[in-house]
Protein backbone atom coordinates (compact mmCIF):
# COMPACT_ATOMS: atom_id res chain seq x y z
CA UNK A 1 0.00 0.00 0.00
CA UNK A 2 1.56 3.65 -1.08
CA UNK A 3 0.64 6.65 1.57
CA UNK A 4 1.23 10.24 0.73
CA UNK A 5 0.72 13.61 3.29
CA UNK A 6 -1.77 15.91 1.17
CA UNK A 7 -3.05 19.64 2.09
CA UNK A 8 -5.91 21.36 0.91
CA UNK A 9 -5.13 22.35 -2.63
CA UNK A 10 -3.37 18.41 -3.25
CA UNK A 11 -6.69 17.23 -1.55
CA UNK A 12 -9.06 18.99 -4.19
CA UNK A 13 -6.78 17.67 -6.84
CA UNK A 14 -6.76 14.25 -6.04
CA UNK A 15 -10.52 14.22 -5.34
CA UNK A 16 -11.38 15.16 -8.30
CA UNK A 17 -9.25 12.23 -10.15
CA UNK A 18 -10.26 9.79 -8.08
CA UNK A 19 -14.13 10.53 -8.65
CA UNK A 20 -13.37 10.65 -12.34
CA UNK A 21 -11.06 7.29 -12.29
CA UNK A 22 -13.02 4.90 -9.67
CA UNK A 23 -16.42 2.98 -10.12
CA UNK A 24 -17.94 3.43 -6.47
CA UNK A 25 -17.51 6.30 -4.34
CA UNK A 26 -18.36 6.55 -0.55
CA UNK A 27 -17.99 9.67 1.59
CA UNK A 28 -18.28 10.51 5.18
CA UNK A 29 -17.86 13.78 6.11
CA UNK A 30 -18.77 16.50 8.81
CA UNK A 31 -20.20 19.43 6.49
CA UNK A 32 -19.83 20.57 2.26
CA UNK A 33 -20.06 23.41 -0.02
CA UNK A 34 -20.59 23.52 -3.63
CA UNK A 35 -16.44 23.63 -5.43
CA UNK A 36 -15.66 22.62 -8.36
CA UNK A 37 -14.62 19.49 -6.72
CA UNK A 38 -18.67 19.12 -5.70
CA UNK A 39 -19.72 19.93 -9.10
CA UNK A 40 -17.37 16.79 -10.29
CA UNK A 41 -19.05 14.68 -7.88
CA UNK A 42 -22.31 15.72 -9.22
CA UNK A 43 -20.94 14.56 -12.44
CA UNK A 44 -20.51 11.46 -11.20
CA UNK A 45 -23.35 10.85 -8.96
CA UNK A 46 -24.27 7.64 -10.78
CA UNK A 47 -21.00 6.96 -8.82
CA UNK A 48 -22.09 7.20 -5.18
CA UNK A 49 -22.39 4.55 -3.44
CA UNK A 50 -22.98 6.61 0.06
CA UNK A 51 -22.20 10.11 0.76
CA UNK A 52 -23.51 11.09 4.02
CA UNK A 53 -23.26 14.81 4.90
CA UNK A 54 -22.73 16.08 8.63
CA UNK A 55 -25.31 19.22 8.74
CA UNK A 56 -24.60 20.53 12.62
CA UNK A 57 -24.88 24.12 13.27
CA UNK A 58 -26.41 24.29 10.00
CA UNK A 59 -22.87 24.27 8.42
CA UNK A 60 -23.74 22.48 5.36
CA UNK A 61 -24.41 24.53 2.34
CA UNK A 62 -28.40 24.67 1.58
CA UNK A 63 -27.04 25.03 -2.17
CA UNK A 64 -25.65 21.44 -2.06
CA UNK A 65 -28.33 19.94 0.19
CA UNK A 66 -30.56 20.97 -2.89
CA UNK A 67 -28.47 19.61 -5.73
CA UNK A 68 -28.60 16.26 -3.89
CA UNK A 69 -31.99 16.11 -3.62
CA UNK A 70 -33.67 12.39 -4.29
CA UNK A 71 -29.98 11.51 -6.04
CA UNK A 72 -29.75 7.50 -4.45
CA UNK A 73 -27.51 7.18 -1.45
CA UNK A 74 -27.50 10.79 -0.69
CA UNK A 75 -27.98 11.12 2.87
CA UNK A 76 -27.62 13.69 5.99
CA UNK A 77 -26.44 12.66 9.28
CA UNK A 78 -29.47 12.31 11.65
CA UNK A 79 -28.61 14.35 15.11
CA UNK A 80 -27.19 12.86 17.82
CA UNK A 81 -25.08 13.57 21.17
CA UNK A 82 -22.09 15.52 19.39
CA UNK A 83 -20.76 16.50 16.15
CA UNK A 84 -21.20 14.39 13.11
CA UNK A 85 -17.53 14.87 12.61
CA UNK A 86 -15.67 12.11 10.23
CA UNK A 87 -13.83 13.09 6.84
CA UNK A 88 -13.60 10.23 4.95
CA UNK A 89 -13.64 9.77 1.13
CA UNK A 90 -13.34 6.15 0.24
CA UNK A 91 -12.84 4.87 -3.88
CA UNK A 92 -13.45 1.43 -5.41
CA UNK A 93 -12.26 -0.28 -8.76
CA UNK A 94 -12.43 -4.22 -8.64
CA UNK A 95 -10.04 -5.14 -6.57
CA UNK A 96 -7.92 -1.45 -6.55
CA UNK A 97 -9.04 1.12 -3.44
CA UNK A 98 -7.76 4.40 -2.42
CA UNK A 99 -9.18 6.77 0.08
CA UNK A 100 -8.15 10.16 1.79
CA UNK A 101 -8.39 10.83 5.56
CA UNK A 102 -7.54 13.96 7.46
CA UNK A 103 -8.98 17.14 8.22
CA UNK A 104 -10.28 18.63 5.22
CA UNK A 105 -14.22 19.05 5.12
CA UNK A 106 -16.08 19.02 1.57
CA UNK A 107 -15.83 22.87 1.78
CA UNK A 108 -14.21 25.91 -0.05
CA UNK A 109 -12.19 26.28 2.84
CA UNK A 110 -11.02 22.75 3.20
CA UNK A 111 -10.52 22.08 -0.13
CA UNK A 112 -8.95 25.46 -0.47
CA UNK A 113 -7.85 27.78 1.27
CA UNK A 114 -7.33 26.13 5.06
CA UNK A 115 -4.66 24.83 6.12
CA UNK A 116 -5.04 20.72 6.24
CA UNK A 117 -3.41 17.61 6.38
CA UNK A 118 -4.44 14.60 5.63
CA UNK A 119 -3.32 10.79 4.16
CA UNK A 120 -4.24 9.55 0.69
CA UNK A 121 -3.57 5.90 0.76
CA UNK A 122 -4.26 3.42 -2.37
CA UNK A 123 -3.73 -0.13 -2.60
CA UNK A 124 -5.58 -3.22 -2.76
CA UNK A 125 -9.06 -3.36 -1.58
CA UNK A 126 -8.84 -6.58 0.43
CA UNK A 127 -5.93 -4.33 2.43
CA UNK A 128 -6.58 -4.34 6.25
CA UNK A 129 -6.78 -0.93 6.46
CA UNK A 130 -9.46 -0.42 3.66
CA UNK A 131 -11.14 -3.14 5.16
CA UNK A 132 -11.29 -1.29 8.49
CA UNK A 133 -12.11 2.49 6.25
CA UNK A 134 -15.34 -0.02 5.10
CA UNK A 135 -16.45 -0.96 8.28
CA UNK A 136 -16.18 2.56 9.53
CA UNK A 137 -18.23 3.67 6.84
CA UNK A 138 -20.91 0.55 7.16
CA UNK A 139 -20.92 2.13 11.14
CA UNK A 140 -22.17 5.49 9.72
CA UNK A 141 -25.88 3.83 7.81
CA UNK A 142 -28.00 3.95 11.17
CA UNK A 143 -27.29 7.90 11.26
CA UNK A 144 -28.50 8.15 7.56
CA UNK A 145 -31.60 10.08 6.36
CA UNK A 146 -32.60 10.20 2.31
CA UNK A 147 -31.98 14.21 0.99
CA UNK A 148 -35.68 14.70 0.42
CA UNK A 149 -36.96 17.73 -1.56
CA UNK A 150 -38.86 18.39 1.72
CA UNK A 151 -35.68 17.90 4.06
CA UNK A 152 -33.70 20.47 1.34
CA UNK A 153 -36.73 23.35 1.92
CA UNK A 154 -36.94 22.77 5.88
CA UNK A 155 -32.94 22.91 5.70
CA UNK A 156 -32.57 26.14 3.72
CA UNK A 157 -34.91 27.94 6.10
CA UNK A 158 -33.31 26.59 9.09
CA UNK A 159 -29.75 27.44 7.62
CA UNK A 160 -30.75 30.88 6.50
CA UNK A 161 -31.77 31.95 9.75
CA UNK A 162 -29.04 29.68 11.44
CA UNK A 163 -26.64 31.84 9.92
CA UNK A 164 -27.32 35.43 11.59
CA UNK A 165 -26.48 33.50 15.21
CA UNK A 166 -23.41 33.30 16.12
CA UNK A 167 -23.65 29.82 17.27
CA UNK A 168 -26.02 28.31 15.68
CA UNK A 169 -28.04 25.38 16.53
CA UNK A 170 -28.32 22.24 14.75
CA UNK A 171 -31.32 22.09 12.25
CA UNK A 172 -34.36 20.20 13.31
CA UNK A 173 -34.17 16.65 10.89
CA UNK A 174 -37.51 14.37 10.01
CA UNK A 175 -36.99 11.93 12.32
CA UNK A 176 -37.32 14.22 15.18
CA UNK A 177 -41.07 13.80 14.46
CA UNK A 178 -42.81 16.79 16.70
CA UNK A 179 -40.21 19.33 15.90
CA UNK A 180 -39.65 18.48 12.64
CA UNK A 181 -43.95 19.65 12.26
CA UNK A 182 -43.48 22.90 13.82
CA UNK A 183 -40.61 24.05 11.82
CA UNK A 184 -42.60 23.14 8.82
CA UNK A 185 -45.78 24.29 10.20
CA UNK A 186 -48.01 26.68 8.20
CA UNK A 187 -47.12 29.88 9.93
CA UNK A 188 -42.88 28.58 10.10
CA UNK A 189 -43.45 28.24 6.16
CA UNK A 190 -44.90 31.15 5.95
CA UNK A 191 -43.35 34.42 3.40
CA UNK A 192 -43.85 38.10 4.41
CA UNK A 193 -46.40 39.18 1.65
CA UNK A 194 -48.91 36.55 3.35
CA UNK A 195 -47.95 37.67 6.74
CA UNK A 196 -48.25 41.18 5.82
CA UNK A 197 -51.71 40.51 4.64
CA UNK A 198 -53.37 38.84 7.12
CA UNK A 199 -51.70 41.09 9.75
CA UNK A 200 -53.29 44.45 8.05
CA UNK A 201 -56.89 42.46 8.01
CA UNK A 202 -56.90 42.30 11.60
CA UNK A 203 -60.78 40.99 11.94
CA UNK A 204 -61.41 41.80 15.22
CA UNK A 205 -59.43 44.79 16.23
CA UNK A 206 -58.13 47.86 14.11
CA UNK A 207 -54.36 47.56 12.59
CA UNK A 208 -53.59 51.28 13.05
CA UNK A 209 -54.80 51.30 16.32
CA UNK A 210 -52.87 48.37 17.18
CA UNK A 211 -49.47 50.12 15.91
CA UNK A 212 -50.06 53.31 17.49
CA UNK A 213 -50.83 51.31 20.87
CA UNK A 214 -47.39 49.05 20.27
CA UNK A 215 -45.83 52.63 19.00
CA UNK A 216 -46.88 54.01 22.52
CA UNK A 217 -45.72 51.07 25.00
CA UNK A 218 -42.40 50.97 22.98
CA UNK A 219 -41.72 54.69 23.86
CA UNK A 220 -42.26 54.29 27.54
CA UNK A 221 -39.65 51.62 27.04
CA UNK A 222 -37.46 53.59 25.45
CA UNK A 223 -37.49 56.09 28.10
CA UNK A 224 -37.00 53.97 30.99
CA UNK A 225 -34.01 52.03 32.03
CA UNK A 226 -36.11 49.84 34.05
CA UNK A 227 -39.75 48.04 34.35
CA UNK A 228 -39.65 49.41 37.87
CA UNK A 229 -39.20 53.17 37.13
CA UNK A 230 -42.14 53.33 34.95
CA UNK A 231 -45.23 55.02 36.38
CA UNK A 232 -48.20 52.87 38.11
CA UNK A 233 -50.92 53.75 34.76
CA UNK A 234 -48.78 53.02 32.58
CA UNK A 235 -47.10 49.62 34.15
CA UNK A 236 -50.69 48.54 34.23
CA UNK A 237 -51.25 49.66 30.27
CA UNK A 238 -48.20 47.42 29.67
CA UNK A 239 -49.30 44.54 31.72
CA UNK A 240 -53.20 44.79 30.21
CA UNK A 241 -54.71 45.29 33.02
CA UNK A 242 -55.40 49.41 32.71
CA UNK A 243 -58.98 50.00 33.54
CA UNK A 244 -60.66 53.04 31.30
CA UNK A 245 -61.44 55.00 34.25
CA UNK A 246 -57.55 55.52 35.32
CA UNK A 247 -56.53 55.27 31.98
CA UNK A 248 -58.95 58.61 31.22
CA UNK A 249 -57.68 59.96 34.68
CA UNK A 250 -53.69 59.72 33.40
CA UNK A 251 -54.57 60.66 29.84
CA UNK A 252 -54.23 57.11 27.90
CA UNK A 253 -57.75 56.64 27.22
CA UNK A 254 -57.05 57.10 23.64
CA UNK A 255 -55.68 53.53 23.24
CA UNK A 256 -57.30 50.19 24.18
CA UNK A 257 -54.30 48.76 26.56
CA UNK A 258 -56.50 45.33 26.75
CA UNK A 259 -55.17 44.52 22.94
CA UNK A 260 -52.69 41.85 22.83
CA UNK A 261 -54.14 40.27 25.31
CA UNK A 262 -55.98 41.29 28.31
CA UNK A 263 -55.09 40.41 31.64
CA UNK A 264 -58.31 41.29 33.59
CA UNK A 265 -58.70 38.06 34.79
CA UNK A 266 -55.11 37.40 35.90
CA UNK A 267 -55.96 38.73 39.38
CA UNK A 268 -52.80 38.03 41.13
CA UNK A 269 -50.76 39.24 38.70
CA UNK A 270 -52.83 42.09 38.17
CA UNK A 271 -52.53 43.12 41.88
CA UNK A 272 -48.73 42.58 41.63
CA UNK A 273 -48.58 45.14 39.16
CA UNK A 274 -50.46 47.53 41.18
CA UNK A 275 -48.41 47.49 44.24
CA UNK A 276 -45.11 47.88 41.39
CA UNK A 277 -43.76 44.71 42.70
CA UNK A 278 -39.77 44.66 42.03
CA UNK A 279 -39.38 41.32 41.58
CA UNK A 280 -41.76 41.51 38.67
CA UNK A 281 -39.79 44.19 37.24
CA UNK A 282 -36.15 42.80 37.47
CA UNK A 283 -38.06 39.52 35.89
CA UNK A 284 -38.95 41.66 32.51
CA UNK A 285 -35.38 43.63 33.17
CA UNK A 286 -33.30 40.51 32.60
CA UNK A 287 -34.79 41.00 28.25
CA UNK A 288 -32.53 43.35 26.88
CA UNK A 289 -34.56 45.97 24.77
CA UNK A 290 -32.33 46.03 21.98
CA UNK A 291 -30.23 43.11 20.50
CA UNK A 292 -30.96 39.65 20.87
CA UNK A 293 -32.42 37.60 22.93
CA UNK A 294 -31.08 34.23 24.02
CA UNK A 295 -32.67 30.81 25.25
CA UNK A 296 -30.79 31.57 28.55
CA UNK A 297 -31.75 34.90 28.83
CA UNK A 298 -35.46 33.71 28.42
CA UNK A 299 -34.96 31.30 31.29
CA UNK A 300 -33.75 33.41 33.85
CA UNK A 301 -36.91 35.71 32.87
CA UNK A 302 -39.36 32.48 33.38
CA UNK A 303 -37.44 31.84 36.80
CA UNK A 304 -37.49 35.55 37.76
CA UNK A 305 -41.12 35.81 36.99
CA UNK A 306 -42.25 32.63 39.05
CA UNK A 307 -40.18 33.90 42.02
CA UNK A 308 -41.76 37.00 42.05
CA UNK A 309 -45.05 35.28 43.07
CA UNK A 310 -43.23 33.33 45.65
CA UNK A 311 -45.72 34.38 48.56
CA UNK A 312 -48.63 34.53 46.60
CA UNK A 313 -51.62 31.73 46.46
CA UNK A 314 -51.38 31.49 43.21
CA UNK A 315 -48.74 32.05 40.23
CA UNK A 316 -49.32 33.59 37.12
CA UNK A 317 -48.06 31.54 34.23
CA UNK A 318 -48.09 31.56 30.20
CA UNK A 319 -50.58 34.54 28.95
CA UNK A 320 -49.35 37.03 32.17
CA UNK A 321 -46.12 36.04 31.30
CA UNK A 322 -45.69 36.23 27.40
CA UNK A 323 -47.91 39.70 27.48
CA UNK A 324 -44.76 41.32 29.27
CA UNK A 325 -42.37 39.80 27.18
CA UNK A 326 -44.60 40.45 23.92
CA UNK A 327 -44.87 44.55 25.01
CA UNK A 328 -41.40 44.55 25.46
CA UNK A 329 -39.89 42.77 22.84
CA UNK A 330 -42.86 42.37 20.05
CA UNK A 331 -39.78 41.60 17.43
CA UNK A 332 -39.43 37.88 19.69
CA UNK A 333 -42.53 37.23 21.59
CA UNK A 334 -46.29 37.18 21.01
CA UNK A 335 -48.74 36.50 23.88
CA UNK A 336 -50.39 33.35 24.45
CA UNK A 337 -53.65 33.59 25.68
CA UNK A 338 -56.89 32.39 25.35
CA UNK A 339 -58.06 34.53 22.27
CA UNK A 340 -54.88 33.36 20.20
CA UNK A 341 -54.09 29.87 21.70
CA UNK A 342 -55.96 27.67 19.34
CA UNK A 343 -55.15 29.39 16.37
CA UNK A 344 -51.38 29.62 16.88
CA UNK A 345 -51.24 26.20 17.97
CA UNK A 346 -52.84 24.88 14.78
CA UNK A 347 -50.71 26.95 13.11
CA UNK A 348 -47.52 26.00 14.87
CA UNK A 349 -48.43 21.94 14.88
CA UNK A 350 -48.78 21.23 18.38
CA UNK A 351 -51.98 20.90 20.93
CA UNK A 352 -53.52 24.36 22.17
CA UNK A 353 -53.38 22.18 25.56
CA UNK A 354 -49.32 21.37 25.82
CA UNK A 355 -48.39 24.83 25.38
CA UNK A 356 -46.67 26.26 28.89
CA UNK A 357 -44.57 28.99 29.73
CA UNK A 358 -41.66 26.22 30.24
CA UNK A 359 -42.17 24.78 26.88
CA UNK A 360 -43.16 28.55 25.05
CA UNK A 361 -39.51 28.93 23.34
CA UNK A 362 -39.26 25.64 22.07
CA UNK A 363 -42.88 25.45 20.99
CA UNK A 364 -43.50 29.17 19.58
CA UNK A 365 -39.91 31.08 19.47
CA UNK A 366 -37.55 28.05 17.98
CA UNK A 367 -39.70 27.30 15.33
CA UNK A 368 -41.20 31.02 14.16
CA UNK A 369 -37.13 32.19 14.15
CA UNK A 370 -36.30 30.01 10.93
CA UNK A 371 -39.78 31.30 9.23
CA UNK A 372 -39.41 33.38 6.28
CA UNK A 373 -41.81 36.32 7.55
CA UNK A 374 -39.45 36.40 10.68
CA UNK A 375 -35.97 36.38 8.61
CA UNK A 376 -37.54 38.75 5.94
CA UNK A 377 -34.84 41.72 5.88
CA UNK A 378 -36.54 45.03 8.05
CA UNK A 379 -38.33 46.59 4.94
CA UNK A 380 -38.68 50.73 3.94
CA UNK A 381 -42.38 52.23 3.79
CA UNK A 382 -45.54 51.20 5.61
CA UNK A 383 -44.37 48.02 6.84
CA UNK A 384 -41.25 49.03 8.53
CA UNK A 385 -43.23 49.51 11.87
CA UNK A 386 -45.47 46.31 11.22
CA UNK A 387 -41.99 43.83 11.10
CA UNK A 388 -40.29 45.95 14.14
CA UNK A 389 -43.63 44.29 15.93
CA UNK A 390 -44.13 40.96 13.84
CA UNK A 391 -44.39 38.87 16.11
CA UNK A 392 -46.33 40.26 18.94
CA UNK A 393 -48.75 41.11 16.01
CA UNK A 394 -49.19 37.80 15.44
CA UNK A 395 -52.21 38.19 17.60
CA UNK A 396 -53.85 40.27 14.74
CA UNK A 397 -53.89 37.03 12.98
CA UNK A 398 -55.06 34.06 14.89
CA UNK A 399 -56.94 36.20 17.99
CA UNK A 400 -60.95 35.03 17.94
CA UNK A 401 -63.42 36.44 20.73
CA UNK A 402 -63.89 34.22 23.81
CA UNK A 403 -66.44 34.48 26.66
CA UNK A 404 -63.74 34.04 28.73
CA UNK A 405 -61.36 37.06 27.81
CA UNK A 406 -57.70 36.93 27.33
CA UNK A 407 -55.84 35.80 30.46
CA UNK A 408 -54.85 32.33 30.94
Amino acid sequence: MEIFIVDASSTARRLSALIRKHECISIAVAWGGITSVAETLLDNSDKIKSILLGVDFSATEADLIDRLVDIPNAYVARNRPGCFHPKIFYFESGTKAEAIIGSANFTKGGLGGNVEAGVHAKGAANDPFFVQVRDQLHAYAKLRLPITRELARSYRRQADAAARKPRPNSPILPDQRKAWARVNSPLATMEWPKFVELARLDHYHDFKKRMKLMSAIQQIFSRTPSFAEITAAEAKGIAGILGKGEAEKEGLADLDWGWFGSMGGAGTFARLIGLHDRALACALDAIPWRGDVTEYQFDDYVAAFTAAFSNSSRTARLAPATRLLAMKRPDIFVCVNDGNKRGLAESLSFAPTTIKLENYWERVVEPIRQAPWYTTPRPAGRDMELWDARVAMLDAIYYRPTSKGGAS
